[in-house]
């Protein structure tokens, strides 16, 4: 269970639907391999196999709707007026219709539509109360018995079946570019290359003969196939302000090719707001945000093929009490130049805030910003059970990570790579394969011309580690693991300005931590002693070994530290600064580890 405490009603709906498939969800271990990612750092890469899960329960909105407002209905007629008691029958005649600023109405049901671009700001949203689906698939019939399957002819879909980036596909997972999807009573059916590798539970595409083949008898089922390409993009200036609140969206064949088609739902306007929707089953990804100011919130983010939300130049958004998990379906490329694949994924974006969401089971890192972000604040999230890291802040520069809890990720619960001015504060580390990571990666600024114009250095400098407790690691990791991998020219400093008011909670690990001095030396220490006495770091910290857990109620999410435990009202004084910006009053002796329940949202 994740310790969320849904803060309305429909989130509690929501959650008790979403979170009810990721207790469920156990990832299974095929094989693994050692590959480099793009920061120059060895890692384990695995490939895993995920859980079949249902389209989940849309948080949908209570908002009243505007006395002016559009309405669409199943039951309507597209030359209606789009009143309340006459509606329109599809979206696409409500947004041609609608002035600008105007706020559409959809009544429960299922529409089955692509817009493209939207230029004027409109507001999108469902009627109160009721479930609301904006599907890029369609139903099919007519289906025929074959040697080799079920063939429904006449098949030929106007979308592109090549349109991704070579680099980020697995040789594992050869099929992975290809947008095609079909559901079978709303199971997912997997894509094959060939009518002789048709089985059961799979389907072919012989665009030559616009034929489809399934290998799953779909006698007296709903069969769903993707149609379209995207939902729609808001784009440019007279878009800004628009929202879309309380949608699902899902089945959409979009590109891999970031930034054309490249999600289902495209921001390209500033001061967009995505609200209590789900983005679900995309071939490729959920959403994408290209534009400042968006205000992501409350949404479930799931299942997508390769991330679950993209986005570049995206600054000052905030991503706030999102479910996000069981992203990359398609297991797209982990290492490489040009991968994206994973939970979220943003780029180049000043002053992120990434608050209170949980990234859950992804195929990849749960959250990753890369190549020039700054100024991020990254606090109360959730990263659980990822097959890359937690949480990675990637070539960029300047971000807080607090009261975060990372659970058994399979690489780092947290890293940072080529990163300056970051602090670690009391977030809690349990059951990861290592807990933090510290390295540089070979790249120089030039590499990127924004981080370049931004002056940016691409060295690990300046990280301050205070208050967060270390639990749990795989066998032969210690704690924190430091390493550079900069040209031999290329001067670096010690990475770590302050580390002090930690705990460390040992089993069998050897090592308690890997530091990097600068200049090339690095250490390893079995003991805090050791690492005081090397360094000056950790004078009030604990390290103690045992095989009892410091928390209140794992079991039931809680992992606050339980009374008696170490590191209980034993961390550092907290900076005003750091205070404010977790939301909490500035203890003088504040537990070490967690200071809120992550996700946590009153009702």
């Amino acid at each position: 269970m994740f310790p969320l405490v849904p803060r309305t009603e429909n989130h509690r709906a929501r959650f008790s639907s979403a979170v009810g498939a990721v207790v469920l969800c156990a990832c299974a271990l095929v094989t693994g391999l050692l590959v480099r990612d793009s920061s120059g750092t060895p890692e384990t890469a695995t490939h895993h196999s995920l859980p079949v899960s249902p389209l989940p329960t849309v948080p949908g909105t209570s908002a009243p709707v505007p006395p002016d407002a559009v309405f669409v209905s199943n039951d309507g007629e597209d030359n209606a007026p789009g009143t309340r008691g006459s509606p329109l029958r599809t979206l696409e005649a409500a947004v041609g219709k609608a002035d600008p600023s105007a706020t559409i109405v959809l009544r429960a049901g299922t529409y089955r539509e692509s817009l493209g671009i939207v230029r004027k700001q409109l507001h999108i949203r469902s009627f109160p109360g009721e479930q609301v689906w904006l599907k890029g698939s369609e139903v099919l019939s007519g289906w025929t018995r074959t040697e080799r399957g079920w063939r429904h002819r006449g098949w030929s879909p106007e979308y592109c079946r090549d349109c991704f980036l070579p680099e980020i596909i697995d040789s594992n997972h050869p099929n992975a570019g290809l947008p095609d999807m079909v559901f079978l009573d709303g199971k997912p059916l997997r894509q094959v290359a060939s009518r002789e590798e048709v089985t059961d539970g799979t389907f072919f595409v012989d665009p030559a003969a616009d034929t489809l083949l399934l290998g799953s008898d779909p006698t007296g089922e709903t069969v769903e196939v993707s149609a379209y390409p995207w939902l729609l993009q808001f784009d440019g200036p007279s878009a800004a302000g628009s929202s879309l609140r309380g949608i699902g969206i899902a089945h959409y064949a979009a590109r891999q090719e970031y930034g054309r088609k490249g999600a289902m739902v495209v921001v390209n306007a500033a001061d967009v707001v995505l609200r209590d929707n789900v983005f679900a089953w995309s071939a490729s990804s959920g959403v994408a945000v290209f534009a400042p100011n968006a205000k992501v919130d409350g949404n479930i983010i799931a299942d997508n093929g390769l991330v679950g939300l993209m986005s570049n130049l995206a600054h000052d958004v905030r991503m706030v009490d999102n479910l996000v998990l069981r992203n990359n379906r398609e297991h797209f490329a982990l290492s490489g130049p040009a991968i994206g694949a994973g939970g979220v994924k943003m780029t180049r974006t000043k002053r992120a805030v990434i608050e209170h969401n949980s990234f859950v089971n992804n195929i990849g890192s749960g959250w990753w910003c890369d190549l020039g972000c700054t100024d991020a604040t990254v606090v109360h999230n959730l990263a659980r059970e990822n097959v890359k890291h937690g949480l990675y802040y990637e070539v960029s520069s300047k971000a807080l990570f607090a009261s975060n809890l990372l659970l058994r990720n399979e690489q780092f619960g947290m890293k940072i790579s080529s990163t300056d001015h970051v602090g670690f504060r009391n977030n809690t580390f349990w059951n990861n394969h290592g807990s933090l990571g510290l390295y540089n990666d070979p790249r120089s600024p030039e590499f990127d011309p924004y981080s370049h114009e931004l002056g940016m250095s691409w060295i690990t400098a300046d990280t301050r580690i205070v208050n967060n407790l270390f639990a749990g690691t795989a066998h032969d990791e210690p704690f924190i693991r430091m390493g550079d991998n900069k040209p031999e020219e290329v001067t670096t400093p010690a990475f770590v300005s302050r580390g002090d008011g930690n705990v460390y909670l040992r089993g069998d690990e050897p090592y308690l931590a890997e530091w990097y001095h600068g200049d090339g030396e690095r250490d390893r220490f079995r003991s805090l002693d050791e690492l005081n006495e090397a360094t000056g770091q950790g004078e009030h910290s604990v390290s103690e070994r045992t095989d009892r857990h410091p928390f209140r109620a794992p079991d039931n999410g809680d992992y606050r530290l339980r009374a008696g435990a170490p590191g209980k009202q034993g961390g550092r004084p907290l900076p005003r600064e750091v205070a404010e910006r977790i939301g909490v009053p500035q203890f003088q002796h504040p537990d070490v580890g967690l200071l809120t329940q992550p996700g946590a949202r009153e009702g």
